[in-house]
């Protein structure tokens, strides 16, 4: 997983593996390997492990297991892909069997949640560091209510349920997870019983033509986006990344792709991501204040005609093959590019292939990102797209974006934990990233998912790839 982070393996990794706590299903912290944590000064936190937590191998959890998962991230050796999640530790250590104490470089008020992330699944102390881990030939241990017993890349993973879980016994004995990445066949798999659900369907209605399987949808507090690398040409011309901001047909996408289930995005944060901050209503009124591109191709030749590129250029666009949108919008702001004068051409790649050239950083270009959130937290996706740390290999910035402004209300948006101020400090983040064209906004999806109308799952949320869905009222109808 540090090597291949995504929602699909997180799909799979969250029946496996734990963080110290969990995420409860109104997407609070709550206990979980950790029966308790606590801030005892504003940058030191002090997490104690619950007795008789183990891994699917029958060994304890221990302090040590978590102190060397967190090293191992932050070893710039490990290259891991979730590195950024701790840059704000000073050191961590094991005070005791059962307690570990962070030391943080500054009061932080995102680092509470990393204990509960993807980026915080906790690695068996032994098999860190060993290059076949998360291969065929070394299935990753956890702590979590099923156990890894096959891994067939690209094809299946088979889970089977484990007894011995501190959290209780799973009801579904046996999960096989196969790799179906064209939603027509998906949904003919589903047709034909070969299949009892998926995550990430698109096409609603024809889900719901099934007949025997219910859809169920939510907020997704997802977005998409388009990142240009600032750090070479053509999209360090500003006029440059406005012309492809104005050639984005946001509304025409929500019809065609979403089926309404979804909105045009004005900025990075869908509104309810502000939740504890503002309401989402005076978000709206915020984003009505922000300098916003509504598609115009006339305005967007306009721009292009300032640029240092008045006559286009030539730009290849990567593309995961397992994304439900991310190529048809692609072929879409293709095709208005092209009418300004710009050829981009679209280039279908493996997920993993795609996401592994990302965070290499290198010829970054223009890219396409569907992101979902780590945690429901307004700071969390600014911080990861627009702070300077985080243009670098292995972060999020695919921008290379960097602004002493941006980075400074970041710093007041992560130490202070009065929302006022917060709400502020990110106002100026979302004021100047807007005004820089520093991504292209393109849609906030709804979240939907199909499963077999013999089933249930009412633990479904936003963060559905990031907790143990199948210990979320999951199983057989009664």
């Amino acid at each position: 997983m540090p090597h291949a982070w995504s929602t699909p393996v997180g799909v799979i990794m969250s029946l496996v593996q734990e963080g110290p706590l969990l995420f409860g299903d109104n997407l609070a912290l709550i206990p979980g390997p950790a029966e308790s944590w606590e801030l005892t000064d504003p940058t030191t936190v002090v997490y104690h492990l619950r007795s008789g937590v183990t891994f699917s191998d029958g060994s304890p959890l221990t302090a040590e297991d978590v102190v060397a998962t967190v090293k191992y991230h932050l070893s710039p050796d490990s290259g891991s892909q979730v590195a950024s999640f701790y840059s704000s530790v000073d050191s961590v250590e094991a005070t005791d069997p059962a307690t570990v104490t962070f030391k943080l470089k500054s009061p932080n008020v995102q680092f509470q949640y990393w204990a509960a992330l993807m980026a915080g699944f906790l690695f068996k102390k032994d098999q860190l560091g060993n290059d076949d881990l998360g291969t065929p030939d070394l299935l990753p241990l956890g702590t979590g209510p099923y156990k890894l017993v096959e891994f067939v890349p690209a094809e299946r993973v088979v889970l089977e349920a484990r007894d011995d879980y501190w959290g209780g016994k799973p009801v579904i004995k046996k999960i096989t997870i196969v790799a179906i990445p064209d939603e027509q066949t998906r949904i003919l798999a589903m047709q034909n019983g070969d299949i009892d659900g998926t995550f990430e369907i698109s096409d609603i209605d024809q889900w719901k033509a099934l007949g025997n399987v219910d859809v169920i949808t939510g907020t997704s507090l997802e977005v998409y986006l388009l990142t240009l690398d600032q750090s070479a040409a053509p999209f360090d011309d500003i006029h440059v990344r406005k012309a492809i901001s104005y050639a984005v047909d946001r509304e025409g996408l929500v019809k065609a792709l979403l089926k309404g289930n979804g909105e045009p995005a004005t900025a990075l944060n869908p509104p309810e991501m502000w939740a504890g901050i503002m309401p989402p209503d005076e978000v709206r009124k915020f984003y009505a204040t922000l300098p916003t591109y509504q598609f115009d191709l006339e305005e967007a030749k306009a721009e292009l005609k300032q640029s240092k590129y008045p006559d286009g250029f030539e730009v290849t666009v990567p593309s995961s093959n397992a994304s439900p949108y991310q190529t048809n919008i692609l072929q879409s702001v293709s095709e208005n590019l092209r009418q300004i004068g710009i050829t981009a051409k679209v280039q279908e790649v493996d997920r993993t292939q795609w996401l592994a050239g990302y965070f290499r950083h290198e010829n970054l270009g223009m890219q396409i990102m569907a992101y979902s959130p780590d945690f429901a937290d307004a700071a969390n996706y600014p911080n990861l797209f627009f702070g300077s740390a985080n243009a670098a290999k292995d972060g999020m910035n695919g921008s290379n974006f960097k602004n002493p402004e941006v980075d400074k209300a970041l710093a007041t948006a992560n130490e202070q934990s009065d929302p006022k101020e917060r709400g502020e400090a990110l106002k100026q983040v979302f004021k100047i990233a807007n005004e820089d064209a520093a991504v292209v906004p393109i849609f906030w999806p709804g979240s939907a998912m199909a499963i077999r109308n013999k089933y249930k799952l009412t633990g479904y949320n936003a963060l559905w790839y990031n907790i143990p869905w199948a210990m979320r009222g999951f199983g057989p109808k009664a």
